[in-house]
Formats: C-alpha cells, sequence, structure tokens
C-alpha cells in the first residue's frame, strides 16, 4: 500500500510541475498531452494492475509487466535515438554558423 502511494505521490507532483511548465510556456501542448497521458497511466495502473495483463494479450505477450517493460524500453530507445539526432543536428548548424562567422570576419579583416 506504501508504493501505491508514493507512486500516486509522485505521479501527482510530476503532473503538476508539468502543468507549471507549460503555463511558464516551457513545453509544448503535444509534450503536456504525452506526459499527462503517461502519469495518469502509471497512477491507474498501481491501483488495476489486471488491465495490465488484459493489454498484454492484446499484444501477445504473457503479463503486463513484460507488456509495460517492452513498451518502456522501446520508448527509451526512441527517445535515444531523437535526441542523438537533435544533438546531430545542432551540431551540424552550430558548424555552419562558426564557419559563416569565421569568413566574414577574415573578409572584414582583409577589407582594412
Amino acid at each position: 500500500m506504501v508504493l501505491k502511494a508514493v507512486t500516486v505521490l509522485f505521479a501527482v507532483f510530476a503532473m503538476q510541475r508539468l502543468v507549471k511548465r507549460y503555463k511558464r510556456r516551457q513545453a509544448f501542448l503535444f509534450e503536456l498531452c504525452f506526459w499527462l497521458l503517461i502519469w495518469s497511466g502509471i497512477a491507474v495502473v498501481v491501483f488495476v494492475p489486471q488491465k495490465t495483463d488484459q493489454f498484454a494479450h492484446l499484444l501477445g505477450v504473457g503479463t503486463g509487466v513484460n507488456a509495460l517493460t517492452f513498451i518502456a524500453i522501446t520508448g527509451l530507445l526512441y527517445a535515444a535515438w531523437r535526441l542523438t539526432a537533435r544533438v546531430q543536428q545542432l551540431e551540424r548548424d552550430l558548424t555552419r554558423m562558426v564557419r559563416a562567422q569565421a569568413l566574414e570576419t577574415a573578409e572584414r579583416v582583409k577589407a582594412r
């Protein structure tokens, strides 16, 4: 019972922080909806774990824990891949900006 209470309290805390971020315009609407769905789903699963077994059977997996683990790992791998792609894009953009600025500075120095 303590684990359920701690999990729900943490989910509520996370949802409150997310709503505050959204109100300060530090989060997008999609991000708000996505994470509210995740945290509310976690809070519900704590009290109705039998639903995860039904979901697992729909996926063709033995238990709800296995299904949730599979989904979590898949989601984390996807997030890591997206973050890596984004960092690489930012590095390319930064390289282009630095090159352009260096060429512009060199031309100004040469023109003097």
